[in-house]
């Protein structure tokens, strides 16, 4: 059994309108969303082998308190910056079969886009800082639409 969890970074902040859209920080409710979040993965006491994340400066605050700054596995991976599923996939097809559960942290529409796509499971909407989490039985190359169950799917708001 594969575990897959997707999780869209938290609340960004629009303060500094200079910024680039790669380099906005997270708003303050972004980081108590992702705390908040992070408490509760914590709590299930879920174990990683791997992170693959968009290396926008929102993404990675999101995960520095998701983990509360724990050591982590990530790799940060450009193309998952404004991706389409074909590169979250490429990304899952090149996992070593030794990896059993694996997160990625990314952006909309794409974080919304691929959990429809692997579960079937139709999302109104998918929250900044929401979470999915999925799992799935076959090889990663064989990994397709309607291929994944969903476990469940997570909104900050269902914690507060």
């Amino acid at each position: 059994m594969k575990n897959i969890y997707f999780l869209r970074h938290a609340k960004s902040s629009w303060d500094d309108f200079r910024l680039k859209d790669f380099d906005r920080p997270l708003a303050t409710r972004g980081i108590q969303d992702a705390d908040l979040m992070g408490n509760y993965f914590l709590s299930k006491k879920i174990k990683l082998d791997l992170i693959i994340s968009s290396p926008s400066r929102r993404t990675k605050e999101t995960i520095d308190h998701f983990f509360l700054k724990t050591k982590q596995n990530i790799v940060y991976e450009k193309k998952i910056y404004h991706c389409g599923i074909e590169e979250i996939l490429s990304e899952l097809y090149g996992l070593d079969e030794s990896t059993k559960s694996v997160m990625v942290v990314g952006h909309n529409p794409s974080m919304h886009e691929i959990t429809e796509h692997l579960t079937g499971k139709y999302l109104e909407k998918y929250p900044t800082c929401g979470l999915a989490a999925l799992s799935y039985i076959d090889i990663w190359t064989e990994l397709k639409e309607r291929s994944a169950d969903l476990e469940f799917f997570l909104k900050p708001s269902q914690l507060r």
